[in-house]
């Protein structure tokens, strides 16, 4: 954000054509105000399709499930089974809170009894075909690496039992087939199908974006300005939607400074909290500094070799400018010259101080709480009518202002490249975002500058 060129500082050839507050105490200033920390909240609801998980993972899950051969049951029954999908699988969220899946398979192989009976061995094979339609019902649940695991996977139904008659001995072949299902769902789910959600990817492409510094100029020079995050919280939950909700939240501190900060400076993403996450926003305060070295330079740059007229007889030569601070407000400290037509020329000390407020419905920056002091012996009584103070500090106070509404615009597209991001499975959008100056603090040696920016998020989750 680049902020003008100090142009709230002409109102000081008007101080210094002559008024003085008497009250302003400059040798024994106040301390600043303590300046807050510059603080970012981000609040994120990744609402993702059953139907786009789906059909991830469908394109990581094998064919072929189960191709198993010789497979001992007991009682000599020795099976060979080749189980793979003819479709595709389906998700839908049950009322208890878990994913159900959908998935045509067939079933076929050779069941082999091989026994004595009444002392006679008996070896006979029956192959079997079966179309089955199982029904499984898992919890997904994100661990604090990012990745997606299951928990509690089990198959309610196959669809049609799977029973046999070999030589009139009935033969259940069903919780064979569950459990082989369940050993080979668990990990293709697992570390394949699910693992394709890569929301490490998202995680890591969010922090990218949003953690890296960015330069900010401010006029005179700039700040680079990056976070030093204080807690990342998730949540995910089902919802009637058919939807799988993951929630995002992230604090952090706004961190400002002149030199462009080390890589060894830079925070990485933080470990996870498993915490509920309200809201869908975005709300970040930059803190944007000018050092008071700075702000002396422009002013003693801006009125080098100047002569101010006071009157047709008086004239004022700026010397050397410093700025400080007087408490709260903003103090302006200059030497200056008097020159007067046949007399002698007086030195003298000028001194200014006042409050910088930002008006949001103005998008204006001004001063409140102005007192000015001059030190000389005798030099403003022959120069200005006292009567006029009132006068000159009504004036004053109009003319200590400067709009900054082209600034914020700035600072708008700049600010929002915080609240945007892309990964290869979702894109997230700042919506109708809001700038404005929260507050400005003088401290010991800069001018601090709050930028706030709100807004709201939009989320895109790709298919």
């Amino acid at each position: 954000m680049s902020l003008p060129r100090y142009r709230f500082f002409p109102f000081l050839l008007l101080l210094m054509a002559g008024a003085a507050c008497r009250s302003l105490r400059v040798d024994n200033p106040p301390a600043p105000p303590e300046v807050p920390a510059a603080s970012a909240a981000i609040n994120l609801q990744l609402n993702i399709p059953l139907s786009s998980i789906a059909n991830r993972i469908n394109r990581q899950l094998s064919q072929q499930l189960i191709d198993e051969k010789g497979l001992e049951l007991g009682d000599g029954l020795v099976a060979d089974i080749h189980l793979e999908k003819t479709g595709n699988l389906s998700l839908a969220a049950s009322d208890q809170g878990k994913l159900q899946l959908g998935m045509p398979v067939i079933a076929d192989g050779t069941l082999r009894l091989e026994k004595r009976i009444f002392g006679q061995r008996v070896s006979t094979a029956l192959p079997f075909e079966q179309a089955l339609s199982p029904e499984i019902d898992f919890l997904p649940v994100l661990n604090k690496d990012w990745s997606f695991d299951i928990q509690d996977l089990e198959i309610r139904s196959l669809g049609k039992p799977l029973s046999f008659d070999v030589l009139g001995l009935q033969f259940d072949f069903e919780p064979l087939v569950k459990r082989q299902v369940v050993t080979i769902m668990e990990n293709q789910l697992r570390d394949g199908a699910l693992a394709a959600l890569d929301f490490r990817r998202l995680a890591e492409n969010f922090w990218d974006s949003f953690g890296k510094p960015r330069y900010i100029p401010n006029g005179i020079s700039g700040n680079y300005v990056y976070p030093q995050p204080e807690s990342l919280r998730i949540h995910q939950k089902l919802t009637p939607d058919q939807e799988l909700q993951l929630g995002i939240g992230l604090t952090a501190e706004m961190v400002s400074q002149k030199d462009r900060p080390l890589a060894t400076e830079l925070a990485p993403l933080p470990a996870l909290t498993l915490e509920e996450v309200t809201g869908n926003n975005l709300k970040i305060t930059i803190p944007i500094s000018l050092s008071f070295e700075e702000i002396a330079s422009q002013l003693n740059e801006t009125l080098a070799d100047s002569l101010i007229v006071l009157d047709s007889k008086t004239r004022m030569r700026p010397g050397t400018i410093s700025v400080s601070h007087l408490g709260d407000r903003l103090l302006v400290s200059m030497d200056f010259i008097g020159l007067r037509e046949g007399k002698k020329d007086l030195a003298g000390q000028f001194y200014l101080a006042g409050k910088p407020v930002f008006d949001a419905l103005k998008q204006q920056i001004f001063f409140t709480d102005i007192e000015f002091k001059v030190k000389t012996k005798n030099f403003l009584t022959n120069t200005v009518n006292w009567s006029k103070r009132r006068k000159i500090r009504k004036n004053l106070e109009k003319r200590a202002i400067f709009p900054i509404q082209e600034y914020l615009n700035e600072a708008e597209t700049l600010l929002a490249q915080f609240g945007e991001w892309q990964s290869p499975v979702a894109q997230v959008l700042l919506e109708d975002p809001k700038i404005g100056i929260t507050r400005i603090y003088p401290t010991r040696t800069d001018l601090v500058i709050h930028v706030q920016a709100t807004g709201q998020l939009e989320t895109r989750f790709f298919d």
